[in-house]
């Protein structure tokens, strides 16, 4: 029916045990994302091998590397939508790799290729879904907004099989949006948007009341949007740095350096 069932969104997270990480969720110093030892393989493909990061709360990491390097399974594993083969995260100091907890998905947003959308519903009608299945309150009032803000309410009585890519996009960070959630995973959500599309994109990820992780192969607005950029080369985390310290040019010789 849509691109992907929704039970796998709604549950994109895991458990509130915190006996691995000293402190508690949202305690002073405790990382809004943090990533520890993370391995996952298929066979004997390994797809990350001890993977170590952290983003702090509020703040935008943006993570490059080469087709391949382990991005997606990496933003897989955080969101809760692949299982680990090795490694913990830490979402606010609490453990999502064992037990999963409904609630903890809901502090989730994630937007990536897949829209997580389904094409016969229009445009409104999969945000009221998805605002019933987080528990939305003012739910209308909250999808107005959204749609406001993406650009896409003379749309929003489309079913979104009728839909171009970029619009789709526009609906799917709608839908991230809508419950308002403490942590963005983003993987290339630049894909398909038109210049307006671009803008809108920037000024929502201005947000600096969220963690965000975005994942992308755009070296310039990755760089300018972000507080921190890394790099990921054949399953592990080879580079970090603050994009304060980084132009466009350095930043572009550093990622040849590190990621071909």
């Amino acid at each position: 029916m849509g691109d992907r069932s929704a039970s796998g969104l709604a549950g994109a997270s895991g458990a509130a045990s915190a006996s691995g990480l000293a402190g508690v969720a949202g305690a002073p110093g405790t990382p809004g994302i943090s990533v520890r030892q993370l391995t996952k393989t298929y066979g004997r493909f390994r797809a990350l091998h001890r993977v170590d990061m952290e983003v702090a709360p509020g703040t935008f990491l943006a993570l490059f590397g080469p087709n391949g390097a382990g991005k997606s399974t990496l933003l897989g594993i955080i969101a809760g939508l692949v299982r680990p083969s090795r490694g913990q995260v830490f979402l606010d100091g609490e453990q999502i790799t064992k037990d999963r907890d409904e609630d903890l998905g809901k502090r989730i947003g994630a937007l990536s290729y897949q829209t997580y959308l389904y094409d016969e519903l229009t445009v409104l009608e999969n945000l009221r879904f998805y605002g019933r299945l987080f528990g939305v309150e003012n739910r209308e009032d909250r999808i107005g907004s959204l749609l406001h803000t993406v650009g896409m309410e003379a749309r929003s009585g489309s079913p979104v099989r009728t839909l171009s890519r970029g619009m789709r996009q526009r609906v799917a960070l709608a839908r991230a949006l809508l419950h308002d959630p403490d942590i963005l995973l983003l993987d290339e959500p630049y894909t398909g948007l038109d210049q307006d599309a671009l803008v809108m994109l920037k000024t929502v990820l201005a947000d600096r009341k969220k963690t965000i992780l975005l994942v992308t192969h755009d070296l310039v607005r990755g760089l300018e949007s972000a507080d921190r950029v890394a790099i990921l080369n054949r399953g592990r985390l080879v580079y970090e740095a603050e994009t304060s310290e980084l132009s466009p040019a350095d930043f572009e010789q550093t990622y040849r350096d590190h990621a071909m």
